[in-house]
């Protein structure tokens, strides 16, 4: 114990991983900062809070202590709620930045800054200062119940444990007045629309910590996956408050993110995501905005500079994944009219679509270079896109085509349109897989008049996601009248809202387009367009038909669209080709890359087993500029 932050062991530069104990004031150090030694025995709570709502004057450096030390008497140590103690395990040391980060040196703050995934990945949980009372949301979360609470399969449950907020249908609210629910909206308004929510840091606290948790008084806390569960069960009530939908989904998404990421986990997050969730934060040092994510992006030797600009600060970034052989980031970018390279903007980049590209973060060690406003890296053409079709038309004519074949039994023409069930499932997946547990799938089936006896299961689920993604909610109307009891009006609500959330996310993606791809790569001299295609996939508006397929060197998973540079008659000529018009990246449809359990073969149709050994790489290059 000490009255001054500790230093580390091995330099007098910076703090060591430091706590401090509100009710004396002392710090700690921590021995074991990776938990070697004190595995599963989490011995603080991470505090988090927007500085600004707890400074006297908002010039003020340094947010006042006294008020924060009130409130954390009321999270840690003897004085916390039962139910919060529990949480907690009743610790009573804590990790706050402005105590257990030396504010006096520039070095001490450029050294946590990419390691601040120890604090709240080591944390017992993470608790949110609000300044919003949310009182009537925590009581309306203790009145929710769910309709699948003990009715789940065991074995599902194991390796897929239900969850509220995933599912956002299964959650049952109780009878509201009209004031009642009023308040309810408003508190939810109030804090959705926070400045917390636009903290560079909130996404390291919310998918590296064991638990998130908000406290706004002595007695008030709840965690933030319960106002999730109530967003979305309101949003679908409210369909026309925009900000509702976008906080429900956005709660969702990050739920799903946590249940598939961390070091004990088997998925990791691609960095495209990272970038794609970061883009729309806020810092008040702008290059925060990209430096606090080095934590989730495990780049712990990034040099951090102060005076960089959100784009200077992205592009040192990317720079670090190159030089560390990680290019998922490239998911991220949005191609230019016309063409022009991959270009690196803070505000700029592709819609958000869940994606991982290998089972850990393991560099390619193939080179790669980013130097020069270049960036080059080795490619084997392994397709040729033939056809390219806006996503919403074609899941228009392939909704039409449902509507006359609802087992998928196409003719050869239009048997491309059997993939559209893989691809909305592909961009929805964290709102399509929570639907596939047996007693989710099955209620929800029974809703669509989905025969139970229709096997195999892949074809059930792919009739499901095409009954989703057309529902209308004068369907329910259809139904006999002697149907409509209460169970069954719930069991109903269950579908729309399902439908309403897969259409949604489906009216968003604007920028994607549906390929057509050929697996002959060599040079013809017929016109792509007359090939037939081989494979389905999703890539970008700038694709054009006749552009090459890549599967880069040393990572198979990642797949490159490009346009053939003028000097270059084929795919596959030349070691060193001139700058390549980058068309984005492509979106297979066989599951491999989507974060989550692997997909049935149902979602595998229509995809290559890998480059053939006699393909030959060739070096690509793009402007970066």
């Amino acid at each position: 114990m000490s009255d001054t932050i500790p230093k580390a062991f091995f330099s007098d530069s910076h703090s060591s991983f430091a706590l401090i104990d509100p009710a004396t004031g002392k710090f700690h150090r921590r021995f074991d900062p990776h938990g070697y030694l004190t595995s599963g025995l989490r011995r603080h709570v991470a505090i988090s809070y927007v500085w600004n709502e707890w400074k006297d004057n908002p010039v003020d450096r340094l947010p006042n202590w006294t008020l924060l030390r009130e409130h954390l008497l009321a999270v840690v140590g003897d004085n916390a709620p039962a139910g919060l103690k529990k949480e907690t395990w009743g610790v009573n040391k804590c990790w706050i930045d402005c105590k257990c980060i030396d504010q006096n040196s520039d070095s001490d703050k450029a050294y946590w800054i990419p390691r601040m995934d120890e604090v709240y990945s080591e944390a017992r949980c993470t608790v949110l200062f609000v300044r919003d009372d949310l009182s009537p949301l925590m009581h309306l979360s203790q009145e929710i119940s769910c309709r699948f609470k003990g009715k789940l399969n065991s074995v599902d449950e194991l390796l897929a444990p239900h969850n509220c907020l995933l599912s956002q249908s299964c959650a049952i609210l109780p009878e509201l007045t009209l004031e009642r629910e009023r308040l309810c909206l408003s508190a939810l308004k109030s804090f959705a629309s926070g400045a917390w929510r636009r903290r560079a840091w909130i996404l390291q606290e919310i998918l590296l910590s064991e638990n998130y948790l908000l406290s706004w008084s002595a007695s008030g806390w709840m965690s933030l996956s319960d106002v999730g569960v109530i967003a979305g069960a309101l949003s679908f009530r409210h369909p026309m408050d925009i900000w509702l939908r976008e906080f429900a989904n956005w709660c969702r998404r990050l739920w799903y993110l946590r249940q598939n990421y961390g070091e004990s986990q088997s998925f990791e997050l691609s960095d495209a995501n990272v970038l794609q969730l970061a883009a729309g934060l806020e810092a008040t040092v702008p290059c925060d905005k990209f430096y606090a994510l080095c934590g989730v992006l495990r780049l712990k030797t990034v040099k951090y500079d102060a005076g960089h600009t959100a784009d200077e600060a992205l592009q040192n970034i990317v720079a670090e994944l190159v030089r560390n052989g990680r290019l998922s980031w490239l998911y991220a970018i949005r191609p230019c009219l016309p063409a022009a390279g991959v270009r690196l903007r803070a505000n700029d980049m592709m819609p958000f679509v869940l994606t991982r590209l290998d089972s850990r973060l393991v560099a390619n060690r193939k080179e790669m270079v980013m130097s020069g406003g270049k960036l080059r890296f080795s490619g084997s053409p392994i397709g040729v896109v033939v056809r390219t079709s806006p996503l919403k038309d074609f899941l228009e004519q392939a909704a039409a085509a449902f509507d006359g074949h609802p087992k998928f039994d196409f003719s050869a023409e239009e048997a491309h349109l059997a993939s559209a069930p893989a691809i909305i499932r592909r961009l929805a997946i964290d709102i399509i897989e929570p639907l596939l547990t047996d007693a989710v799938f099955d209620t929800i089936c029974d809703s669509l008049s989905i025969s139970r006896e229709i096997s195999p299961r892949n074809l059930r689920v792919a009739i499901m996601v095409m009954r989703l993604f057309t529902y209308h909610r004068s369907d329910r109307q259809t139904q006999p009248e002697e149907n409509n009891n209460e169970a069954a009006l719930r069991t109903h609500a269950m579908a729309e809202v399902a439908a309403w959330s897969i259409q949604t996310r489906l009216s968003e993606m604007t920028d994607f387009d549906v390929i057509g791809y050929s697996k002959v790569t060599i040079s013809t001299d017929d016109d792509p367009v007359n090939r037939s295609a081989d494979g389905i996939a999703l890539g970008t508006f700038a694709v054009n038909v006749g552009a090459f397929i890549y599967s880069i060197d040393g990572d198979r998973q990642l797949q490159v669209i490009a346009g053939v540079p003028t000097t270059s008659t084929s795919g596959t000529s030349g070691t060193e080709a001139d700058v390549s018009s980058f068309q984005g990246m492509m979106l297979g449809l066989n599951g491999n890359e989507a974060i989550g359990p692997q997909p049935s073969k149902l979602f595998s149709r229509g995809f290559w087993r890998g480059p053939s050994h006699d393909q030959k790489a060739r070096r690509l290059t793009f402007a970066c500029p």
